[in-house]
């Protein structure tokens, strides 16, 4: 059997397999965001450290922190943190179904004419 390469042969297979490299790329992307957000919750949190004394605004003097104080910046680093991991999750998962979106047509269309040419 004598290789027959053609150029319209070399589209079809690189633009095929780019589409399904964004198929894969993008379910991926699904599926790891999906085992953090049910599974691994705790994947992406980082620890929130709180400084107990800061500079005030003399030079070289630092105030104490209250407990409430601490209490209230933790909590604000907390609620920064969860906002950005809403943020990036939210971002993860556009970008995944973009993938998706613009690869399993790429696939598909491109597929089925490689599919239709050696059936002939």
């Amino acid at each position: 059997m004598a290789f027959n390469l053609t150029l319209r042969k070399v589209y079809l297979y690189l633009f095929a397999t780019v589409g399904l490299v964004l198929v894969i790329t993008g379910s991926v992307s699904f599926i790891d965001l999906g085992l953090k957000v049910f599974i691994f919750k705790n994947a992406d949190t980082y620890p929130v450290y709180v400084e107990k004394r800061i500079p005030t605004d003399k030079v070289g003097e630092e105030r104490v922190l209250t407990d409430e104080e601490i209490a209230a910046r933790k909590a604000e680093e907390e609620d920064r943190q969860n906002q950005q991991r809403r943020a990036d999750r939210e971002r993860q998962a556009a970008q995944a179904l973009a993938q998706l979106i613009v690869g399993m047509p790429l696939f598909a269309y491109h597929w089925s004419v490689i599919r239709k040419e050696n059936q002939v």
